[in-house]
């Protein structure tokens, strides 16, 4: 067994592949000890400042070119700011298991005197972007927030909304670069005003350079028309549409590291956000509308050669595996259920596409599982 290493810094994302134990422990003995590199193979690695550390299990090291040309043909490879390509934990984990936490005991550099320890110290948890004209929307944003997850309100910087504003006699503009850089979450709310606002376009350019967590909120009845630059290429949730809110709780739940509350708790503020946008006009989403009638042309093709990375020396697996992930497929043909809006369905099917790239039958089983909770959701 060897394995694959996700490492993202405050300045650069990458991969490490197929290591052994013995490289392992360098890099684990680097983190618990708080430097800011190490070695491996005569090559230097950062760890300066971390973010984030997975490690996944490879049980077919033979097999690692295979599994990096099958990602590379289906262009799943990310580039990170500095143009550097590395595949998502998400990927990574389709060649293997997380074993993070078999490894990972503790916080970065916590062998160390904390006088010593050089991660970053992150004071603010979320930090939202936003025109000065938008404040009862993010206001409303702040409560829901606040009712998901107990955030205490000095984990939120939002300056123009009372009690989550900067304090007295500070520097603003060198805090708020700080913030920029340190939050674990930032949320741009676009609208017509913020994206006519220099202060709003800063921190969004600044933030999408660093490549850490960026989720843009359409809080607009103009929709994705809204979004241009680089931004425009990252998937935007509408605050119109309650089960885009709910993904976006889960995504914001999923980089703070917490889960969100019943959504029976904030379930009418999220009603109450859209009516503010929209006033009494009737909410139109203005999302794309997915296709019941997707292609998988290219699925034969990646479950043989998955299949072949998977089960290499087993036959009758590999049999097993190709056989249900082609029924997997079958069903996801089938599109979208009756009870369930294209806009709703559309993003279920996104995220689960995005789970699992390569696995039609986990794909499948994720969207199942979502599209039953979201009728659950309907019948609070």
């Amino acid at each position: 067994m060897t394995y694959n290493i996700y490492i993202k810094t405050h300045s650069t994302t990458y991969n490490i592949f197929n290591i052994d134990r013995t490289d392992l422990e360098i890099i684990i003995e680097s983190y618990n000890k708080g430097k800011d590199d190490f070695f491996i193979g005569g090559k230097k690695y950062w760890l300066s400042k971390l973010f984030e550390i997975s490690i996944f299990s490879f049980n077919h090291p033979e097999k690692i070119d295979d599994f990096i040309k099958l990602a590379t043909a289906n262009d799943l490879f990310q580039r990170g700011f500095f143009g550097d390509p590395y595949l998502t934990p998400q990927i990574l984990r389709e060649g293997g298991d997380d074993v993070t936490r078999n490894f990972i005991k503790g916080a970065y550099g916590y062998l160390v005197d904390s006088k010593e320890n050089k991660n970053l110290n992150i004071d603010m948890d979320i930090f939202i972007s936003h025109s000065s004209s938008d404040i009862d929307i993010a206001k409303l944003l702040i409560e829901i927030i606040r009712k998901a997850f107990n955030t205490p309100s000095e984990k939120i910087r939002c300056t123009s909304v009372p009690g989550y504003k900067l304090k007295a006699g500070t520097n603003t503009d060198e805090q708020i670069k700080k913030e920029i850089f340190s939050s674990k979450a930032f949320i741009g709310l676009i609208t017509k005003d913020s994206i006519n606002s220099t202060y709003v376009l800063f921190e969004l350019g600044a933030r999408w350079g660093i490549d850490l967590p960026l989720i843009p909120l359409i809080c607009d009845k103009l929709g994705v028309d809204l979004l241009n630059g680089p931004i425009k290429n990252i998937n935007a949730l509408s605050a119109l549409d309650s089960s885009d809110m709910l993904q976006f709780l889960n995504d914001l739940g999923d980089i703070l590291k917490l889960k969100p509350e019943n959504p029976s708790g904030y379930i009418e503020d999220i009603s109450k956000l859209a009516n503010l946008i929209l006033g009494s006009e009737k909410i139109e989403s203005k999302n794309h509308v997915t296709d019941s009638s997707i292609e998988y042309s290219d699925s034969d093709e990646i479950i043989i050669q998955q299949s072949e990375i998977e089960w290499p020396d087993d036959y009758s697996m590999k049999l097993h595996y190709i056989q249900e992930q082609k029924k997997a497929v079958i069903n996801l043909k089938n599109g979208k259920p009756t009870d369930i809006t294209e806009i709703e369905f559309s993003r279920i099917r996104d995220r689960a596409k995005k789970e699992w790239p390569l696995d039609f039958e986990m794909r499948y089983h994720v969207e199942q599982e979502q599209i039953e909770s979201l009728r659950k959701l309907k019948e609070i």
